[in-house]
């Protein structure tokens, strides 16, 4: 029986689910941010009208509003945001015994074993499309192929709102003409080095060797491209997006002059980092503060731990030293972010008979991440994440 993966994505999710509870936004130019009143906000998503106009995550409110005057433009609510994508994922388990969830927005289905209970893959594909948008008014967009990597490509080909089969035996055909970017993790800088080499499509990066990709890219990452440009995975779907880094930050709608006041939000972008950390059953051995000071010159201060972990506390305890350090600045503060890097997928096992202080912790950790889970991530905090 022939392996096939359904990947599924929600469309402009955020702004779906605010479009779903609001009538009257349906059809307009609905844009997610993180401040409206704010010119310090940014886009965290732009319904398909939206983006008509050129607007897309990231660009700040400012821009938005030069580039469309009449965007309906409303804060965020990732709470709320999680509750929904929970009940996606409800919705989808009547489709597969096993659904892997990739982030917020998107899940991997392996139908390989569940196609003729539907009658074909295309009928399952339109039926679960059909429940999303009649039980929740969300879009999406589906990819069925052979392997994760070819379904979710085939995805970026379909949206908004599409669907697409890769038949077996037709990938090569299906990738070659696409353009490099269509490849999960290729990026700008790297869209530049295979433009510099005449490489536009991958079709084309298929004339060069395992060998002289790892030597352009680095051993992982050249094998990685090698393997993905033929629409292979490399490890099981959860590895396909390891992230490099994770990062949280947020911009004051003033510029502080109190470090009190601005510690209680770096140990909250922490608890965020450290939270998508467990999530992806990662862990970091890197952390670095960056702070945008009111005269708009950005420092970053990195301390590197012996272990990597993912709990908060290892982080903390190095968090007054790289604070000292931003402090020496004498200036206002306008920005600070946290990053964690150096990731791996986490190895921990716990004892069978006793309990050392991080297994402990991590007992500790479960019950906070379940209770977040639940009520949302603000539901409970460490006290140093308490504003005075």
């Amino acid at each position: 029986m022939e392996t096939r993966i359904l990947h599924v994505d929600m469309d402009a999710f955020f702004a779906s689910v605010e479009q779903a509870e609001h009538a009257e936004f349906l059809g307009k130019p609905l844009v997610v941010v993180t401040k409206v009143d704010s010119p310090r906000g940014v886009v965290s998503s732009a319904s398909y009208e939206a983006r008509k106009y050129g607007i897309s995550a990231g660009i700040p409110v400012g821009e938005v509003r030069r580039k469309c005057p009449h965007a309906i433009l409303i804060p965020g609510d990732y709470e709320k945001y999680i509750r929904v994508s929970e009940q996606v994922v409800k919705r989808l388990q009547h489709f597969a015994p096993e659904v892997i969830v990739a982030s917020i927005d998107e899940a991997f289905l392996d139908i390989t074993g569940c196609i003729h209970l539907w009658g074909s893959e295309e009928r399952l594909a339109l039926q679960l499309k059909d429940i999303m948008r009649k039980e929740m008014g969300l879009p999406c967009t589906v990819g069925i192929a052979s392997t994760y990597i070819l379904s979710k490509m085939a995805v970026k080909q379909a949206k908004p709102d599409g669907y697409v089969s890769i038949p077996s035996g037709r990938e090569l055909a299906f990738l070659s003409p696409l353009h490099v970017r269509s490849i999960p993790g290729v990026g700008p800088k790297t869209e530049q080095i295979f433009h510099s080499l005449g490489i536009y499509t991958i079709g084309q990066i298929w004339q060069l060797s395992l060998e002289e990709l790892e030597k352009i890219f680095g051993l992982i990452y050249g094998f990685h491209i090698y393997q993905w440009s033929r629409g292979h995975d490399v490890e099981r779907w959860g590895r396909l997006d390891i992230p490099r880094v994770i990062s949280r930050e947020i911009t004051f709608n003033n510029d502080f002059i109190y470090w009190e006041d601005i510690v209680p939000q770096i140990v909250k972008l922490l608890e965020a980092c450290t939270y998508e950390l467990r999530q992806k059953g990662m862990e970091a051995r890197r952390i670095v503060l960056k702070v945008r000071y009111a005269d708009f010159v950005t420092k970053t201060f990195s301390y590197s731990l012996t272990q990597p972990t993912f709990l908060d506390k290892d982080f903390i305890s190095v968090l007054p030293f790289l604070i000292e350090k931003a402090k020496a600045r004498k200036y206002q503060v306008r920005l600070v972010g946290v990053i964690v890097s150096e990731l791996r997928v986490s190895i921990k096992q716990n004892s069978l008979f006793c309990f050392s202080k991080e297994e402990k912790m991590c007992r500790v950790l479960k019950c906070v991440d379940f209770l977040r889970e639940r009520y949302g991530f603000s539901f409970i905090h460490w006290a140093f994440a308490i504003d005075t």
